[in-house]
């Protein structure tokens, strides 16, 4: 099986962002870690990949059109990368991928947020009752 994946640095603005992107035959998982607002040197890039790899959370998709690899010439294939980094910055299955997982941590927070305010009513109504119970308990 092979693995096919790039690393693209991108600013967007306020932060270098490293996203990952992975083909394996069917599957396609893509991550994004933030490295920070000054250029990242080669060695910070390097120990993010090499050492730092679990700081990355993939976000699974299974790929319904499975494209098929035909080897390349080693010489096309570094002209190839070189004309993607000039002209082309994250794909943008991986920007819709990202997208939906923001979505979805999004929807996630709210849904704890929201059950934490229930609770934290619940017990404030909990404590209300007894207070009133126990002024009217009797003398």
């Amino acid at each position: 099986m092979v693995i096919r994946s790039c690393l693209t640095i991108v600013f967007d603005g306020s932060f270098y962002k490293a996203i990952l992107e992975c083909h394996d035959g069917k599957d396609y998982s893509v991550a994004s870690v933030i490295l920070g607002s000054s250029e990242p040197k080669i060695s910070l890039i390097l120990k993010l990949v090499n050492n730092d790899y679990q700081r990355f959370h993939f976000h699974h998709v299974t790929d319904k059109t499975q494209k098929i690899f035909k080897r390349v010439n080693p010489k096309r294939a570094q002209r190839l990368a070189n004309k993607v980094m000039r002209y082309q910055g994250i794909s943008t299955k991986a920007q819709s991928t990202l997208q939906k997982q923001l979505e979805e941590k999004k929807q996630l927070r709210k849904t704890k947020r929201s059950a934490e305010k229930r609770l934290t009513n619940n017990l404030r109504y909990q404590k209300r009752v007894a207070k009133r119970r126990k002024k009217h308990r009797g003398h």
